[in-house]
């Protein structure tokens, strides 16, 4: 795809214009090395997960813990086999103020690196907490196990001073509505919306986990498209989401039930989301991240690309 690369000579950093968005489809390494479940399978290093993007069809990935912070070795890497660096997901401390301190300088050099290579998307989410870890899925829709009002004014502040802090490098931040945090269910992220300027910080959304937390994803995309800069598309497996209720499965539980599958065998109408967005003219990634799969992470990868183009035409 033909891209403008702008430098700006004050800052150091790169503006990346991606026309024709529809086909920037891009992947996560962690359906290849899933962070929150370490023993899931043998890991694939690095440059070799690479390769495996590649031939399942992939124009971009996301930066991985894999991956080389060097800019220029990562490059390497990158361009010899037409991938693109999407964005990066990143952890944050969002509710305390004294951990994220901690936390920034790490952040700043993991910008430096995204910014040298002409990446401009930061991927932003509240810390999992152990107990709506447990909750994934079955919070309780009376408040009772949510954020408190001073908590919510916190988590604003924080998030916009590092959307703040990444537009310094010419990077926009999207935060990510998650279960297993105090950002996922329908409510809560509406909530969270109503605290955060457009023009700051907008979301990455996260059609999987938006579903996974009791949530109409189509209908959530068709009223807030306009907030939507970065896309992570995921399908949910209807038996595995009604056995995590009745069982009450945490996220990582579910996760090893595989509770997010292939595009066309779970619930999410994957080709509406896209059509949806492809007619409010939505210029952003559409990244697939699946997390685990019974399937080789390679198998998994190209059979839910062959279905973005088969059935969405991207």
């Amino acid at each position: 795809m033909d891209k403008s690369l702008a430098h700006n000579p004050t800052t150091g950093t790169f503006t990346v214009s991606l026309p024709g968005a529809m086909s920037c489809v891009g992947t996560a390494p962690n359906n290849w090395n899933n962070g929150d479940l370490p023993d899931w399978r043998a890991p694939v290093p690095f440059p070799a997960i690479l390769d495996e993007m590649v031939e399942a069809g992939y124009a971009g990935t996301e930066f991985g813990a894999e991956f080389p912070s060097d800019p220029a070795e990562l490059q390497a890497a990158l361009a010899p086999r037409g991938l693109r660096l999407s964005g990066a997901y990143q952890w944050l401390h969002l509710r305390n103020d004294d951990r994220l301190e901690s936390e920034r300088a790490d952040l700043e050099r993991l910008l430096a690196t995204l910014a040298a290579v002409g990446c401009v998307d930061l991927i932003v989410a509240d810390a999992l907490t152990p107990e709506r870890v447990a909750l994934a899925g079955h919070v309780p829709p009376d408040g009772s196990a949510g954020l408190k009002e001073d908590e919510w004014r916190r988590l604003a502040r924080n998030v916009t001073s590092v959307a703040r802090q990444a537009a310094g490098w010419g990077i926009r931040t999207h935060y990510h509505n998650h279960v297993g945090t105090f950002v996922e269910t329908p409510s809560e992220l509406d909530r969270l919306l109503s605290w955060l300027e457009p023009a700051t910080i907008d979301l990455c959304f996260d059609t999987g986990h938006y579903a996974y937390g009791g949530g109409d994803p189509t209908a959530f995309v068709a009223a807030h498209h306009d907030r939507i800069g970065y896309l992570h598309l995921k399908d949910v497996c209807p038996t595995a989401l009604a056995e995590a209720r009745e069982q009450g499965w945490s996220f990582l539980e579910a996760l090893r039930h595989c509770i997010f599958c292939e595009f066309g065998d779970g619930f999410v109408d994957i080709p509406l989301v896209v059509d949806t967005l492809r007619t409010a003219g939505y210029a952003g990634w559409i990244v697939v991240e699946q997390d685990t799969s019974a399937r080789p992470p390679s198998e998994s990868a190209a059979a839910s690309r062959r279905y973005l183009r088969e059935l969405c035409g991207i």
